[in-house]
């Protein structure tokens, strides 16, 4: 069998028409490196798994199907990764592509031997990272300094632009929750970063493929669900009180930014979805995060303006 450098995982759902320009814009991407395309399949009622198997016959590409049934994405994704027989794993997601960074992404990965290579979203990130890759005197930055970085809004690292080693991925047992419709990518990114030794930012610069991105209309309502997004930050915020007690500025950005920042773009989206400020407050303490939304020194000034109306006045809250 022919070994395999990359392995590209695209959940799939309802996307026969498109998937033909979302497929050949990554082949595109993968030109010169031995990569397989692994096409996950989460209960299409149309004819999209018989549409990929024969882009994949016709484009000649090493790949296949996987048909998972009735499943979210974080479910996709883990058996993307369990089937992938890559050295590096990277997802595509069909509602947010990346032009022309996978070959970058996979030459600073072979050069440095990263656990997790991502990208630069400005020309100063990617001067940075060009320096930092050329020079030993300019160190690479450890997962918990980037996960700061990231929380502070200072930098961003999407789970659409990232290349992960596979036996890195194995070794730590790092999987995507399943079940969980909104926060499983941020969860599944820091917990990477907190378990990744060689973390390199590559000084590919990231731009949005518009061209090929599925556009569809609105979407149902999200619902309380969207406070999954919370239950995952405190998933990582628990293995930051057991397993990294060392870090206590980054449990402190946690509790005093992160948490409160992610329970306010819930409400936010409620009242959005035209739910009551009442119903909402209600839903927050039934659920226990009304007392996540404590502010600090840390506390960016404002989310603080936010939180204080919402606590005091909520009838005078206006959303983002």
């Amino acid at each position: 069998m022919q070994a395999m450098s990359l392995s590209v995982i695209l959940p799939v759902r309802n996307v026969e028409q498109e998937i033909s320009g979302i497929l050949r814009s990554v082949v595109r991407q993968t030109n010169g490196i031995e990569t397989e395309f692994i096409l996950v399949d989460m209960g299409s009622d149309d004819g999209t798994p018989l549409e990929c198997v024969q882009l994949i016959k016709n484009e000649r590409l090493h790949g296949f199907v996987v048909q998972n049934g009735d499943s979210d994405v974080a479910a996709a994704l883990n058996t993307g990764i369990q089937k992938a027989s890559g050295t590096y794993v990277s997802f595509v997601f069909a509602r947010r592509l990346y032009a022309d960074f996978l070959k970058g992404f996979f030459e600073t990965a072979e050069r440095t031997g990263a656990d997790f290579v991502f990208g630069s979203s400005c020309e100063e990130d990617a001067r940075l990272a060009e320096r930092r890759s050329l020079s030993k005197a300019v160190q690479q930055q450890s997962g918990v300094a980037y996960m700061k970085e990231v929380i502070r809004g200072t930098l961003q690292i999407d789970l659409s632009a990232v290349l992960l080693r596979r036996d890195f991925l194995r070794e730590q047992g790092l999987r995507f929750t399943e079940g969980c419709r909104y926060g499983y990518a941020q969860e599944f990114l820091f917990l990477c970063l907190l378990h990744a030794q060689n973390i390199v930012q590559s000084p590919t610069l990231l731009k949005r493929n518009s061209v090929f991105e599925l556009k569809r209309g609105k979407m149902k309502p999200i619902g309380k669900d969207i406070f999954q997004a919370v239950e995952a930050l405190q998933r990582v915020e628990f293995l930051l009180q057991t397993s990294f007690k060392q870090e206590p500025e980054l449990e402190v950005l946690f509790t005093q930014e992160l948490l409160p920042r992610a329970v306010m773009n819930g409400v936010d989206i409620m009242l959005h979805e035209g739910n009551g400020y009442n119903a909402v407050r209600g839903i927050l303490r039934v659920l226990g995060y009304d007392k996540l939304l404590r502010v600090g020194r840390r506390t960016e000034k404002n989310l603080k303006r936010r939180i204080r109306t919402w606590n005091l006045v909520p009838w005078m809250y206006k959303t983002k």
